[in-house]
């Protein structure tokens, strides 16, 4: 972080200096209070059970240079080097000073959202773009209102590029993370069912994450799932909202947008990734072989047309290889590959950077142990990750039989029920040989494999320690099991008694 002044901090949030001196710097912004040191802002948060504002004599005794307020604070025992600063509200406060901070910065800014699959989207994209430049990333789940101001107080100036994971589960989450991260260039994975409990409809949710370009410029691009059900349709309508001659577009199915967003779609680029040459950016001949997935990455004309992407007629065909399984990282590869384009960096270099990807720990991690395999898909899910994850299993190499541990999913409201059971039918098409499932929600899964597909063994299982006592006794040397649920069913509890 480059340093900020007192003064500096208190015309950005709009407070009030209760003490301390306008000259003061401050070299980091934290909420954490165990980590209160010299040079820090410290912002307490007032979550559901903890009022951090309790901390704050605490972090002023550990040497923190200034703490924000909303409450009163003794000021009498602040020491002369340190200040205090009144806010209405610490979470707004925090961000009004992200927006400050993020405007010293003129450098690319990719914001990445999806249902799914945005930390391993954003992984491959940095490592594209590190072959060129030095990037900035999100670190661990720093995506939300706090985390993601956090995350750009992290941007120096050795930083060429950020790129950030914007993570909403509510309705008008976006806006505010867009406002506070401005990102010049934005990546939609997909639309899953992640939040639909809160949200209400994959429309709403494509509309939530739309507002990602509501803080756009006038060469600002957002990349798009092409073969997304609901995002293939924003390509077509923002050409609809470009064209003069809107008869002639008529066709087109509109989509629900907030009014700013439908002002930034019709000035923005969009471009498209995906299967099908139906998409800007799309792969053909996918291999998936020894641990590592191959394909061609073929780019159409309006692409190759365009002045501002630096790709040549002849790279119109790339063969492109992963060190990773799974159709979901092939889409992860195409759009890091044209974002690094956009960027001006050749295809035959970004994939060098994507060859170097590895899976983060408990993100599709692959591990072997005694002879079994074991993915640990842990970290999260949601009733499409857990499809994708079904598919990798089935793509491992020399496998006996395969196990499919699944947990619950959660924040799934009225449509929990027939999420888990579509996983289940899902399951049931395919060459799974048995089914654990552990806790309420994920029973539905396991319903719905017993009715559809009597050959695979299921076993519905109350608690981990259940399913790990199963697993020690039954799981053999060649066999692979897949590991997944919501984070809050601490699945990777199995996965650590298995290693073990």
């Amino acid at each position: 972080m480059e340093s900020l002044s007192i003064k500096e901090i208190v015309e950005a949030v709009a407070g009030e200096l209760l003490c301390g001196k306008e000259q003061l710097q401050v070299h980091e912004v934290g909420t954490n209070s165990k980590e209160a040191k010299e040079g820090m802002l410290f912002v307490p948060i007032i979550g559901e059970r903890v009022d951090a504002h309790t901390f704050i004599p605490a972090v002023l005794e550990a040497g923190v240079t200034a703490v924000f307020t909303s409450k009163s604070v003794d000021v009498s025992k602040v020491k002369e080097n340190q200040a205090v600063i009144r806010v209405k509200d610490t979470i707004t406060a925090l961000q009004d000073l992200a927006v400050f901070y993020r405007k010293k910065f003129q450098i690319p800014v990719i914001g990445i959202t999806g249902s799914v699959g945005k930390t391993t989207t954003k992984e491959m994209i940095a490592a594209a773009l590190e072959t060129k430049y030095r990037v900035l990333k999100t670190a661990g789940n720093m995506n939300s209102q706090i985390g993601l101001p956090l995350t750009i107080f992290r941007i120096d100036h050795t930083h060429e590029v950020a790129v950030i994971e914007m993570g909403i589960s509510e309705e008008g989450e976006m806006e505010k993370l867009a406002r506070v991260a401005k990102p010049t260039h934005a990546v939609i994975t997909n639309i899953g069912v992640s939040h639909i409990g809160q949200l209400g409809s994959k429309e709403n949710i494509r509309k939530e994450k739309m507002n990602i370009i509501n803080e756009f410029g006038s060469e600002s691009t957002l990349f798009v799932n092409g073969t997304d059900e609901q995002l293939m349709k924003v390509l077509p309508f923002s050409e609809y909202l470009k064209n003069s001659d809107k008869e002639k577009t008529q066709n087109c199915d509109k989509i629900d947008v907030n009014d700013r967003t439908l002002a930034k779609l019709e000035t923005a680029n969009v471009v498209t990734f995906g299967y099908g040459d139906g998409c800007m950016y799309h792969a053909t001949d996918v291999i998936a072989e020894q641990g590592h997935t191959k394909f061609t990455l073929r780019t159409s004309q309006s692409v190759r047309n365009q002045k501002h992407i630096n790709i040549e007629e002849k790279e119109q065909a790339s063969q492109i290889e992963l060190q990773v399984l799974g159709e979901h990282n092939v889409y992860n590869a195409l759009v890091a590959i044209a974002i690094a384009n956009r960027l001006g960096i050749d295809t035959d270099v970004a994939k060098e950077g994507l060859k170097e990807y590895k899976p983060l720990a408990m993100r599709g991690d692959i591990v072997k142990n005694n002879g079994i395999t074991i993915i640990d898909d842990t970290y999260n899910a949601s009733p499409d990750s857990m499809r994708g994850g079904i598919n990798i299993l089935l793509e491992l190499p020399d496998v006996k039989r395969h196990f499919a541990v699944l947990a619950d999913v959660l924040e799934l409201g009225e449509h929990s029920y027939a999420c888990h059971y579509g996983v289940g039918e899902y399951i049931a098409t395919k060459k799974v040989e048995e089914v654990v499932t552990i806790g309420q929600e994920a029973k539905a899964i396991a319903k719905a494999v017993q009715e559809k597909n009597d050959r695979i063994i299921v076993h519905c299982m109350e608690k981990n320690e259940e399913a790990i006592a199963y697993l020690k006794n039954n799981v053999k040397s060649g066999d692979a099991i897949l590991v997944k649920g919501s984070r809050g069913m601490h699945t990777d509890e199995i996965v650590a008694a298995l290693k073990a």
